[in-house]
């Protein structure tokens, strides 16, 4: 059932999601979702949503986390969205080559646990 690359750390951080736009148009403020991670790792965030988005949607993130490690600026895609125990949930696969990635990726040992 589960096919993870990297180990999950449940935490629940900020951070505001932007879905991008297929096409080169502009993205405005109220396009943005402020939502609550579910869980983190080094190639991917799930998330807690109030409505479901499609897979394949591309995302730009910003995420705050807690204990003084900074914000980041990273982007994703939606690779699924379902409802498990009645929470809707979607996982976004990371892009660790734009923006923050590789300063994210330094949060995570070389196994892909997250160092706190």
């Amino acid at each position: 059932m589960e096919n993870r690359r990297y180990p999950r750390t449940h935490r629940e951080e900020s951070l505001s999601l932007t879905l991008l736009p297929a096409r080169s148009s502009s993205v405005s403020l109220e396009d943005r979702l402020y939502l609550t991670t579910h869980d983190v790792s080094l190639a991917g965030i799930s998330v807690e949503l109030p409505a479901p988005i499609r897979p394949d949607t591309d995302v730009e993130l910003w995420v705050a986390l807690l204990e003084e490690h900074g914000t980041y600026h990273l982007y994703g895609t939606v690779a699924w969205c379902a409802a498990p125990d009645g929470h809707l949930l979607a996982g976004i696969a990371l892009d660790l080559e734009r923006a923050d990635g590789r300063l994210w990726s330094a949060h995570f040992d070389q196994g892909g646990a997250f160092c706190e």
